[in-house]
């Protein structure tokens, strides 16, 4: 029996991988995460950037979930994926930290919005996807910060998958 030369099977695995890969890439946005289904804590887990922390930082605990629809709204609540730490360092030299690390790797400043209980914050997109860093400080008056040592802020970072079908925020 005759067997066909072994670049030729490995030229058409090739093209037959590629053309599988339109339909594929179509899919998924430029982290690789799902555009049409719902994306989980598990596939943001995958990623460095689900737990990027300053370099000092203890970290306290885990956070995150998966994205889930809720009835009436046209948006889910998103799915992310991330760190609460503490680290010696000010709020200033944090946020400056994640600044020059993730414009570095071509991530674009965003606008923040932070939860009540944060004082500061930031966020950079992520090119050519849905998904945000983001890094917020929490306030002194926080259970969060209260589990803090002296001289340490307690923050947050996580990525974030956003599912934006409606008009932007005011």
């Amino acid at each position: 029996m005759s067997h066909p030369p072994r670049r030729l099977l490995l030229a058409s695995a090739t093209v037959a991988l590629a053309a599988g890969c339109g339909s594929h890439a179509a899919s998924v946005d430029g982290m690789g995460l799902p555009v049409h289904r719902p994306v989980t804590q598990r596939e943001l887990l995958a990623h460095p950037e689900s737990s990027l922390v300053y370099p000092t930082s203890r970290l306290t605990r885990r956070v995150g979930a998966d994205e889930q629809a809720q009835p009436g709204e046209r948006e889910p609540d998103p799915a992310y994926a991330g760190v609460i730490a503490t680290a010696p360092v000010s709020a200033t030299a944090l946020l400056s930290w994640y600044d020059h690390t993730l414009t570095a790797r071509g991530y674009r400043r965003a606008t923040y919005y932070r939860q009540s209980n944060q004082v500061n914050g930031a966020a950079w997109t992520v090119p050519n996807s849905n998904e945000q860093v983001q890094v917020g400080i929490f306030g002194s008056t926080t259970d969060v910060a209260d589990s803090a040592p002296p001289g340490h802020l307690a923050y947050q970072e996580m990525l974030v998958s956003y599912r934006v079908t409606g008009p932007p925020p005011p």
